[in-house]
């Protein structure tokens, strides 16, 4: 009885064996039948696209530049809430960060195009979604990766002629390509590190009570009083010192030079409480505090893009506003 057994089960086996092997030849007759490309894409069979194609022209060839837009859930940020990216909204986003920030680092005047691809990122990965932490404060940019990939959020809901939709992006985009530049290229950590030590903060729990209740929004990334004040540009700037400086860079690139001469003249008028001298004299002392550091670092920033960059932050700014105000142009 046993050996009947056996011998049924060695059957079964080999009839599944030979049914497998059937269905792969099968498969592979098809595919050499095909007249459509199944090469591998990140070690898959899915089709070159083209999407596909257009960013090996666009990206891949010139800038050596790896586009990866199909899911992997396993590249978000741990703890963050993203999902896939909505394939028709792909190329319209990657046109914009091209016209906004490739073909500005590339203009002869400013990087060009030698300068860029010994400083280019290797990667540029897209998500549906924003980059939400455990306390619901959205992030610019994925802290746990390498500089040499960027990481772009909000796919799902951007449009290449809203305003707004194209700052936030241009915001992140330059914030974190002046992080790869820090790390490229080093900087006095110690001496940037002095300015402001003490106003760092450990999460974003401070950030997500004083948005308690109300939405985040594009407050969120715009330079704040609140934070003008205590010597920021923004409510990013407090989370570690390389935030600090991404920021202050990705501030100068994506606003006019009146811009931030007013953000200044915010963070130097200080609070009013003339009922109560001593508070006031206390609102003074800090107002000139920060109005210092906040001085101290832009200077130092100015000063790394001159000397160790090569390049004039505020010739990039202007190249910079001067393409962001022309391209919202062309897309009405």
């Amino acid at each position: 009885m046993k050996k009947n057994i056996s011998k049924t089960i060695r059957y079964v086996r080999q009839g599944i064996f030979i049914l497998a092997t059937l269905i792969s030849i099968a498969g592979c007759s098809e595919s050499g039948l095909s007249d459509k490309s199944v090469i591998g894409i990140e070690g898959t069979t899915e089709q070159v696209t083209e999407l596909d194609q257009w960013i090996l022209e666009t990206f891949t060839s010139p800038y050596n530049i790896e586009i990866i837009y199909r899911w992997n859930r396993n590249e978000a940020q741990d703890g963050s809430y993203t999902y896939p990216p909505d394939l028709t909204k792909v190329k319209s986003i990657l046109e914009t960060i091209k016209a906004l920030w490739i073909d500005v680092y590339t203009l002869p005047e400013l990087g060009d195009a030698d300068f860029f691809i010994e400083k280019n990122p290797i990667k540029i990965y897209l998500y549906g979604g924003k980059n939400l932490d455990a306390n619901g404060v959205e992030h610019l940019c994925n802290t746990e990766n390498t500089t040499r990939e960027m990481f772009l959020y909000n796919v799902n809901e951007f449009n290449k002629s809203n305003k707004e939709q194209v700052y936030l992006l241009m915001r992140s985009v330059h914030h974190q390509y002046t992080r790869l530049l820090m790390e490229t290229l080093p900087y006095n950590r110690n001496a940037f590190l002095k300015v402001s030590r003490n106003r760092y903060l450990e999460s974003t729990k401070l950030i997500a009570e004083i948005f308690k209740g109300r939405p985040q929004g594009i407050d969120l990334f715009e330079p704040s009083p609140y934070a003008n004040k205590r010597g920021f540009f923004t409510f990013h700037s407090f989370l570690s010192l390389e935030s600090d400086f991404a920021e202050i860079a990705s501030i100068k690139l994506t606003h006019s030079q009146k811009d931030i001469m007013d953000f200044l003249e915010e963070a130097k008028e200080p609070y009013q409480d003339p009922a109560n001298p001593d508070i006031q004299a206390q609102y003074d002392e800090d107002a000139r505090q920060a109005y210092k550091e906040l001085t101290e670092k832009l200077e130092f920033v100015e000063n790394y893009f001159k000397k160790t960059v090569k390049l004039s932050l505020n010739h990039l700014q202007i190249v910079s506003i001067k393409q962001f105000n022309k391209f919202l142009k062309e897309q009405q």
